[in-house]
Parts: C-alpha cells; structure tokens; sequence
C-alpha cells in the first residue's frame, strides 16, 4: 500500500508540474477512443471510418473546449446515418438539437459526461463510467448519464435497422422516418437502462457522501450490483434479452475502478478515527474526524566512497606549533613593515626641497630664454592700426554769450566779497 501511495505523490507532482499538457493528451485520448468507437460500430460511410481521419478529429478536439468534442462525435454519427437513409438522419439531428436546445446549452461541461456513458456503453462496460460519475460527481449527473444511455441506442438501433432499410430500397424516407423514430421511442431495454443508471447514480452517491466507514468502497460495490440486479430483473419482467455475463463482467469492471478512485481521491485511515463535540450558544456539534493517508516521497541521498587510499582525507589536521610559528612570522613581518615606514622621509619634509629645486629650475629657463630687442624708430604695428576717435571742434562765441559770461563773473564776484566783509 505504501509503494501504492508513493507512487500516487509521484503523479500528483508530476500532474502539478504538466497540469496543461496532461489535459490535452486525456482530452484527446478520450475523443480519439469516442470517435474510433463510433466508426467501428456504425461505419457506413468508408471515406470517414478511417482511423486517421479520428485521429485527425481528435488532435483538433484536444485544443477545444468539451462541447466541441460531442459536436464532433454527433456530426460523426449523422455522416454515418445518412450513408444509410436520409429519414433515419432527420430523426437522429433532431435528437441531437433535442438535447442542445434543452440541456447542453445550459450544461455545456457535461457534454463529457454525455461522451463517457456512450463510449462506456460501446464497450459493453457502462456500469463503470455510472459508478464513476457516482463517486466524483452528484445526483445531477444523472441527466447526462440519461441522454447518454438514449444516444447509444439510438446508435444501436441505426445499426440494427440498417440492413432492413438497404435491403428495401424503394421505401421513401418518409416512411424510413416514421419506422427509425417508432423503434427508438418503443425500445424496452432503452428505457430499462436509463432507469437502471438512474438508480445506479444516485446510490452510490447517497452511501458515498454517508458518515460510515469505507464509504467510498461500500458504494462501488453497491452501485454495481444495483445496476447488475435492476437490469437482469427488469429484462426477465419485460422480456428484454440482456447477457448476464456481459453484465457481471461491467460490474466487476466498476468495482475495480471504484477502488481505484478511492486510493486517488479519497485514501483515508480509518482505524485513527475519533468523534469530537463541540458546542456554542445554539447547538451541539458531533464531529467525526478521518485522518488522511500520506506518505512522504523519500529523498534519495548519494555518498560518496572514495575507493582508492591515495586520495586525502576531507579533514586536516593542523599541528599547535606550525600554526604558533605561522603566527609569529606574521608579526615579525607586519612589524618590519611600520620600521621602514618610520625611517622614510615624509611627505612634509621633503617638501621645501621640491620648492627650492623647482624655483632653480624656472632661473635656468629665463637665462636659457634669448631677449628680443625691439626698434622704437619703427612704428608698432598694433597701434597703427588703432583708430582715434575724433577730437572735439571748438566752438565760437557769439556777442550775447559773451556778454551772459562776462555778467556771471561779475556777479560772482561780488557775492564773494559780502562773504568776505561779513
């Protein structure tokens, strides 16, 4: 059990890891098996029973939402009915609109419900996928598990109906309508098996979600039997021919897979379990607790032996007085360093000589420089070339300026001498 859950932590981290890519491949296996199954069993028209035109169908589907994969299997299905008898395709498309117009629509994630009975129920195995949707879904998916009952056989009845209809060629498709549609309607074991999926569904969903120990086992095998005991005795009272064996065989079938999906699912301890109680201002509350089953993914851890001898160790050993000698020579070293520092000049004191040879070196330059010696005979240049500004023309005056200028001064004269006598 263990190496049952290991393996179990393995998938869910490989699924947490390829979530994306892993939905598409079980979409396209399953659209792939749904369509290579409708093409073994009603493959009229040969130009679509080839395998690659479903494997084809399905690479498209993995990348589309559920619905367009049922929409592909119903196209699928009229193609292969109109081979047959266009009457027969009027009543299987109305069927199909029949089942958009009212539920799908409203419904569309269920469409995958609708593909599973019906490729359950071509391989002679639909007790398993009832016990399934049972166990990972509710009471509600009974209707899907309904119309998926009532799309088989209305496969099963073209397929039962279609060398009759060959076979009378003169026969309009009025009349190819009105028979195809009476024998569906009217088919006993029809009806018998959409009853018996009811019941199957909802039972084992009722002792699924009980409060009892190994719940989800009891209900697998109680829905198998249930669907086993429902349809032998209700084909003995209405004298339907079902095969017992095929039957028996389907309920084994949906046994199995409801352990399956237990261990996946729902793996608990029971032999742990313990009842609580709690209570507030209102109520009592009765818990009964179920501890889950979990099994920790052993991490593998590789040592390393070294085979040969020559190889050294991982550890050193370090002798006290190598390393008391190492130290000493580090501080004869350090000290030798700050002795030769000291006994260097420092940059201040040489300073004064720079000075004194830099200003020796500017004399040298001036008494290497040769003096020019200038003509003064010969004009400069420079100031040849500046241009004077205009001097000032005099001005003359006339006799009243005059005669103002000569009252002004006599005046001032005399206002200097009242300041003198006084």
């Amino acid at each position: 059990m263990e190496s049952v859950l290991e393996l179990k932590g393995k998938l869910q981290n490989v699924y947490a890891q390829y979530s994306t890519y892993i939905d598409k491949v079980v979409r396209f296996v399953l659209a792939f098996v749904a369509f290579f199954m409708i093409n073994r069993e009603i493959g009229y028209m040969h130009m679509l029973a080839n395998p690659v035109v479903a494997l084809g169908l399905a690479v498209i589907c993995a990348f589309l939402p559920p619905i367009f994969t049922l929409v592909a299997g119903a196209v699928l299905t009229m193609a292969h009915v109109y081979s047959v008898s266009l009457g027969m395709l009027i009543v299987t498309a109305l069927l199909f609109v029949i089942m958009y117009v009212f539920y799908l629509r409203f419904a569309p994630k269920t469409a995958i419900v609708i593909l599973v009975v019906v490729t359950a129920y071509i391989a002679k195995v639909p007790a398993a996928a009832l016990v399934a949707l049972g166990l990972l879904g509710t009471p509600a998916y009974a209707v899907p598990a309904a119309l998926g009952t009532i799309a088989y056989y209305m496969i099963h009845q073209v397929k039962k109906s279609a060398a009759a209809i060959q076979a009378a060629k003169s026969s309009s498709f009025v009349n190819d309508m009105i028979k195809f549609a009476k024998q569906a309607v009217s088919s006993k074991e029809m009806w018998l098996m959409v009853i018996a999926g009811i019941i199957c569904i909802i039972l084992v969903y009722t002792i699924r979600r009980a409060a009892m120990a190994h719940a989800w086992k009891a209900a697998s095998v109680a829905g198998a039997l249930a669907y086993l005991i429902v349809a032998t005795a209700g084909g003995s009272v209405l004298s339907v021919k079902t095969s017992t064996t095929t039957l028996f065989v389907g309920a084994v079938v949906a046994v199995v897979i409801g352990l399956v999906l237990e261990i996946i699912f729902f793996a608990v301890d029971y032999s742990k379990c313990e009842s609580l109680q709690f209570e507030d201002d209102e109520y009592y509350y009765y818990v009964k607790a179920v501890p889950k089953v979990g099994v920790t993914v052993p991490e593998k851890t590789v040592q390393q032996i070294n085979k040969r001898e020559e190889y050294p160790s991982e550890t050193e050993v370090i002798d006290a007085k190598e390393l008391r000698k190492k130290t000493q020579q580090h501080a004869q070293k350090d000290a030798a360093k700050k002795h030769v520092r000291k006994e260097t000049p420092s940059h201040a004191a040489q300073e004064p000589v720079r000075h004194a040879k830099k200003q020796q070196a500017g004399q040298e330059r001036k008494q290497a420089r040769p003096r020019k010696t200038v003509d003064r005979q010969q004009p400069n240049p420079k100031k040849a070339a500046v241009k004077r500004k205009p001097s000032p023309q005099k001005r003359q005056l006339s006799d009243a300026d005059t005669e103002h200028l000569l009252l002004t001064q006599s005046l001032e004269k005399e206002l200097n001498l009242n300041k003198d006598n006084k």
